[in-house]
């Protein structure tokens, strides 16, 4: 009879066992799939929270600098591995005639710089160290994008002075005096759309002799866009692609836990002089919680580790237990002219047979399952669809496994059968 058939018989003939070891079979493979899934699901959802914790750094010429932070290098830049987003800031300071400011040292004084706030423009304003550190919360409208043109945003404290709202106008211009025009530019006129007021939730230390433009509440936040048509107007004879970014770009991180190799990486970069440069990392946040991602990733993985090892301990043990349990049987075959490598195969065959539909079984269970299991875990995978990790590498990885594990069990407790000659075998069952 071939061994395939003896294999099937012994399956079918033996209900109990085939019953108890597709049940068997059926849990570890379903615990071993959802562990994969969870390890796999919790990396993300670590490298997430990396992300989302946020860290940067910050181009700027130094003073001895030859090169500038222009819109060249923002281009270039912006294309490094683990870059996510950019924000380029330009400083300059503009007239606005009528506009209360929180006094300063002009205030009284008559002079242009009682009404000359400070303004930022940004590619992006949500992107600006002030809101990233909270210094500064929108309470009213939106952030600044880069895609708006003529669009400020301005305090809480200058909006009540002035009755300003979302929606109003402000207006600003170029008069003598102003610092960073020349006298050909006197006249320029420029009217924004306020689309956002920000409150100031931490206060800095001012004196009487800080004037309205260098106080947090007189900051006016622009879009990039309205500082270049500035620029041009300025710089008449410069392209578009040297334009300034006077006060750095900012370059936000994928993984915060790069910024080291990141900076590394952007220094050997040919295409600037970096000692014209000053680089300024900011990853404080995340090396406040580093210890926690860190300890995160390890629980994850050594639970990983104990399911794999229990579940593949339990497999092993008792399948050696039920192949030494058949001695007899074993004698028997061997009486019948079966060899002992033939007799091996055959056991082997018979739990496969069994672990094909417990695979399957386990499969469907596990993909029923993981909803559930995401769910009552929570924290950082309550986001997550545990279900889209269960894919064909984890199914591959736990189909294999489970076939080694069942062909070295067998093996081993097939030793000493091996090992002895067919007449010893009879001799030790009578």
């Amino acid at each position: 009879m071939p061994t395939t058939k003896r294999a099937w018989l012994y399956v079918i003939r033996n209900p109990k066992r085939t019953v108890l070891l597709l049940i068997l079979l059926a849990a570890l493979m379903t615990i071993s799939l959802l562990g994969l899934a969870l390890y796999s699901a919790s990396g993300d959802a670590v490298k997430e929270l990396r992300s989302s914790i946020g860290g940067y750094f910050t181009i700027q010429q130094s003073s001895e600098g030859t090169q500038k932070t222009d819109e060249q290098l923002l281009q270039q830049v912006s294309t490094l591995d683990n870059v996510s987003r950019v924000n380029g800031v330009e400083t300059y300071y503009m007239y606005c005639e009528g506009l209360d400011l929180v006094p300063g040292s002009y205030s009284g004084t008559g002079l242009p710089g009682e009404y000359v706030p400070k303004f930022i423009a940004c590619t992006s304003s949500e992107l600006h160290e002030r809101f990233i550190a909270v210094s500064y919360q929108l309470t009213d409208g939106r952030q600044i994008t880069p895609e708006d043109e003529h669009k400020a945003m301005i305090s809480k404290e200058v909006a009540e002075l002035n009755d300003l709202s979302v929606g109003d106008t402000l207006h600003a211009s170029v008069v003598e005096g102003v610092m960073g025009w020349q006298p050909e530019h006197v006249g320029t006129q420029v009217a924004f759309e306020i689309v956002g007021i920000y409150a100031v939730t931490r206060s800095e230390p001012a004196s009487p002799s800080t004037p309205e433009s260098e106080l947090q509440e007189n900051v006016v936040f622009t879009d990039i866009n309205t500082a270049r048509e500035l620029y041009k107007i300025k710089f008449p004879d410069r392209s578009a692609e040297q334009f300034d970014y006077s006060s750095g770009i900012m370059l936000f991180l994928d993984d915060p836990a790069q910024m080291e190799q990141t900076v590394a990486d952007l220094k050997v970069q040919p295409y600037a002089d970096w000692d014209s440069y000053i680089i300024s990392e900011n990853n404080a946040r995340y090396e406040q919680t580093a210890g926690a991602i860190q300890k995160a990733e390890t629980i994850s993985f050594f639970l990983l580790i104990v399911i794999l090892v229990l579940s593949v301990g339990i497999l092993a043990l008792i399948l050696l237990m039920w192949t030494r349990e058949r001695m007899t049987e074993v004698g028997i075959l061997i009486s019948l002219g079966i060899s002992p490598k033939a007799i091996t195969g055959q056991i082997v065959l018979e739990n496969y047979y069994v672990a094909l539909p417990s695979f399957l079984f386990a499969a469907v269970l596990s993909f029923g399952l993981s909803g559930m299991i995401g769910k009552a875990i929570g924290g950082l995978l309550q986001d997550i669809k545990l279900a889209s990790y269960i894919g064909p590498m984890q199914l591959i990885i736990v189909a294999v496994c489970a076939a080694a594990v069942i062909a070295v069990s067998v093996l081993l407790a097939s030793v000493s059968i091996m090992r002895k000659k067919p007449k010893d075998i009879l001799t030790d069952l009578s």
